[in-house]
């Protein structure tokens, strides 16, 4: 699966609560995403996911590509 770079940068600053980054901590979220989800399958155009190794965090996914990391609690139905 692939890895958008919003992707990235939303698990840094809504997972991992960075305001400021490198570009070195992009490459890091990068990496270690797609390493998490290398086991998920996911069937369809658009899905989501719960992350793994985050349980609070979904990812959004289009094309086989995560493209956003959104907080559970915005994905839930009321």
């Amino acid at each position: 699966m692939k890895i958008s770079q919003h992707a990235a940068e939303r698990f840094l600053q809504r997972v991992i609560k960075l305001k400021e980054f490198t570009q070195k901590d992009l490459y890091n979220a990068y990496d270690f995403l797609e390493k998490d989800t290398k086991d998920v399958v996911v069937n369809g155009y658009k899905k989501y996911f719960t992350l793994p190794s985050f349980s609070g965090f979904k990812a959004i996914v289009i094309e086989n590509t995560i493209v956003t990391i959104l907080p559970k609690k915005f994905l839930t139905h009321r």
